[in-house]
């Protein structure tokens, strides 16, 4: 009779897995989607927008990977056009606003047909945005 004895040693690398900071805002912010057209590195935006919709937000995130930007989650009660935008824009920039200000313009890379969207904002960009919320709690070495 054979005896084997198997090991695994598991070895972590980097950091540890930490969960994202959330901040919870609820509120509403009216944000468009613009065609773009690019000139020299410029992306402008092309009237008129694509799809214009007063957006109810829950959360922001910051994820460590993404130094002092923070994520805007959200989603397009239209759906359908969000997927009718983002399939005709693969592979080109589309720009999005929030109240008028444009905050990315972001180069589609699929076809999205849940409306899901989000974006990276800046730490002062956040402030901007959401007075109401202590941004400086989501961010590394704040806690």
């Amino acid at each position: 009779m054979t005896v084997c004895t198997i090991g695994i040693l598991v070895i972590g690398c980097g950091k540890k897995n930490e969960l994202p900071q959330v901040e919870t805002v609820n509120q509403n912010l009216n944000v468009a989607i613009y065609a773009a057209m690019e000139n020299e590195g410029e992306i402008t935006p092309l009237e008129p927008a694509l799809l214009q919709e007063c957006v109810s937000l829950d959360k922001i995130i910051h994820y460590d990977r993404d130094g002092d930007y923070i994520t805007v989650p959200f989603l397009f009660k239209d759906s359908v056009v969000y997927a009718e935008i983002t399939e005709a824009n693969i592979g080109k920039r589309i720009v999005i606003t929030v109240d008028g200000e444009v905050v990315t313009t972001p180069m589609v890379k699929m076809r999205i047909g849940n409306g899901a969207c989000s974006f990276l904002i800046s730490k002062e960009q956040a402030q901007s945005l959401f007075p109401r919320t202590d941004i400086e709690n989501l961010l590394p070495g704040s806690k």
